[in-house]
């Protein structure tokens, strides 16, 4: 509990130090993929089953065209 506490806390300071809202957007979103992508592996064990990986400006890209008021 106490690991957590302490990201939780440098996750904050790290926003709050001039971090932008589009940087943790991305940061967010590249995690996510990590996430994403080291489970798949660890299921499937194989690269091809897993797909390729989106980057953050695509998702964005086609994001905004979907919903063209955002």
């Amino acid at each position: 509990m106490n690991i957590f506490v302490c990201v939780l806390c440098l996750a904050i300071a790290a926003l709050v130090a001039g971090c932008s809202s589009e940087t943790a957007k991305r940061t967010a979103y590249e995690t996510l993929q990590n996430v994403h992508e080291q489970d798949c592996l660890k299921n499937r064990k194989s690269p091809e089953d897993c797909g390729k990986r989106e980057s953050y400006d695509d998702y964005e890209r086609k994001r905004k065209a979907e919903d063209p008021s955002k």
